[in-house]
C-alpha cells in the first residue's frame, strides 16, 4: 500500500545516492565531507525507521526480511568513510524503487493533493541539505561558515527565518543561497499551515 510517506522515502533514497556520489570528488577529511556524513546519518535514521515500520506491519515478517527487508536494513547503515563500500547496497534499494515506479506514478495521479505536500516536503529537505553544503564549500576559506556545524546552524536559522545571524555568508553565491533557503522556509511554513487547515476542515466535515 503506497502512501505519501512512501513517496518521500523513495525520493530521498534517490537523492541520497546523488549526495553520496559527491563524496567521490571530495577530500574525506574535509568539512564538506563531514557535513554530508551528518546528513547521511540523518537520512539513514529515516530509512531505518521506515524499515522498522514495514517489518512491524508485514503479515509475514520472516518472509519480508529475507526477501527485501534485509536490503533496506543494510542500506540504512550510514556510509562513514571506513565503511564507504556499504553504499553499494543503496543502489539495490533504488533499483527496487525504480521497479515500482509505475505504482508511484499512479499514486501521484490519484492522490494529487497528498503528493503535492509530499513533494514540497522533499524539496524543502533537499534544499536545506544542498544549500548548506554549497555555502560551506564556497564560504569555508573566506567567510565565517567554516565547519559542518556552522553550516547546519546557518541552514537552521535561515530556513526558520529567525534571523539570528552569528554565521552568515559573505560571498555573492553564499548570499544567493541564503535567499533561496529563506524563501524555502517561508514556502514550507505556508504549506504546513495550509495542510493543517485542510486537515482540520476535513475532520470538522466528518464530524457533522
Amino acid at each position: 500500500m503506497l502512501s505519501v510517506t512512501k513517496l518521500i522515502i523513495a525520493l530521498l533514497s534517490l537523492f541520497s545516492i546523488g549526495l553520496l556520489s559527491a563524496t567521490f570528488f571530495l577530500d574525506p577529511k574535509s568539512e564538506v565531507s563531514r557535513l554530508i556524513e551528518y546528513y547521511d546519518i540523518l537520512l539513514c535514521i529515516v530509512f531505518f525507521v521506515d524499515f522498522c515500520v514495514q517489518l512491524y506491519n508485514a503479515k509475514n515478517r520472516k518472509k519480508f526480511f529475507f526477501s527485501i527487508g534485509w536490503l533496506d536494513l543494510i542500506s540504512s547503515i550510514p556510509v562513514i568513510h571506513e565503511f564507504r563500500y556499504v553504499r553499494i547496497f543503496r543502489v539495490f534499494r533504488v533499483i527496487r524503487i525504480v521497479k515500482s515506479i509505475r505504482l508511484l506514478i499512479n499514486f501521484i495521479r490519484t492522490h494529487k493533493v497528498q503528493s503535492l505536500y509530499g513533494f514540497i516536503l522533499f524539496i524543502s529537505i533537499t534544499t536545506v541539505i544542498l544549500t548548506s553544503t554549497l555555502v560551506l564549500y564556497f564560504e569555508k576559506d573566506i567567510g565565517n561558515i567554516k565547519t559542518a556545524e556552522d553550516a547546519i546552524w546557518w541552514s537552521f536559522v535561515s530556513v526558520t527565518t529567525v534571523g539570528y545571524g552569528d554565521h552568515y555568508p559573505v560571498t555573492t553565491i553564499g548570499r544567493a543561497l541564503s535567499i533561496v533557503l529563506i524563501s524555502t522556509g517561508i514556502a514550507l511554513f505556508g504549506a504546513l499551515i495550509s495542510y493543517i487547515t485542510t486537515k482540520v476542515e476535513s475532520i470538522k466535515e466528518k464530524g457533522q
